[in-house]
């Protein structure tokens, strides 16, 4: 099955939502704070020099909306276009800002959706094969923290003012690592399996981890608003792009069977 309005749909849906917060949030949190502050003395003056900057921050939108159009009538080449254009933006965006800007995200979201689309079918084996991966190797390192080991447990839980969120107790460790290993399996069987029982626990895995993707809105996912943590590098940089992935793979792969 060929999940062609996916392909179409997602990206506009993204691009529109990109071009609302980009006007709105750029102009509450930079526009205005740079203009309150007063531009330097420019040849051109600044009273023009803030408009020129508004209506070409504002033209960024604008043509955000009019490729969401496009996008809902393109063709596979058009599509694909509009997807590299997407995931292109994606990497920029978390290059230049280390990850703590959550742009990058919803750019990845539409390019992946334009891409993959009318693909999932031939992707999801693929798809699983990442999830067993990671979630293998996730899980056995919360099998070794349970068991003692003390490397990269310090990066892995949140802190706040120095001290820890939480300590987890042995045996809740444990726990999650075999439901770590469990939805790695979980990933394997329904790739190869119709079973809608499985496509829907892997829809969701998919809904899990777009929640943490989110994050709690104080130490962890993309509008976290504690920083400058050991942990928050890590998730910018690790822990909440790879929830991101998982969470678009075990979509994928719950989503092939859908009619």
């Amino acid at each position: 099955m060929e999940h062609t309005i996916l392909a179409r749909w997602l990206p506009a849906i993204v691009l529109v939502l990109l071009a609302g917060l980009h006007s709105l949030l750029g102009e509450r949190h930079i526009l205005g704070p740079l203009f309150a502050a007063g531009l330097p003395r420019l040849a051109v003056g600044r009273r023009f020099a803030e408009r020129v900057l508004r209506f070409a921050w504002h033209l960024t939108s604008v043509a955000w909306l009019a490729l969401a159009a496009i996008a809902t009538r393109a063709d596979g080449g058009q599509t694909a276009i509009i997807g590299w254009m997407l995931v292109a933006s994606a990497v920029t965006a978390f290059v230049f800002g280390r990850g703590a800007h959550f742009a990058w995200a919803l750019f990845a979201v539409g390019g992946l959706g334009a891409l993959a689309g009318p693909h999932l079918s031939q992707l999801a084996p693929w798809a699983a094969t990442f999830v067993a991966i990671v979630l293998g190797a996730v899980s056995l390192l919360h099998f070794a923290w349970a068991f003692g080991l003390r490397w990269g447990i310090d990066a892995a839980i949140p802190t706040e003012g120095g001290a820890r969120r939480f300590t987890p107790p042995a045996w809740l460790t444990a726990l999650v690592a075999i439901a770590i290993g469990a939805a790695a399996m979980l990933a394997v069987f329904a790739a190869r399996d119709d079973a809608r029982w499985a496509s829907a626990l892997c829809l969701l895995g998919a809904l899990v981890f777009a929640l943490r993707t989110i994050g709690d809105f104080r130490t962890a996912g993309l509008f976290k608003r504690v920083r400058a943590t050991t942990f928050s590098r890590w998730d910018d940089l690790l822990y909440t792009p790879l929830c991101l992935s998982l969470s678009l793979s075990f979509a994928a792969i719950g989503a092939r069977s859908l009619r």
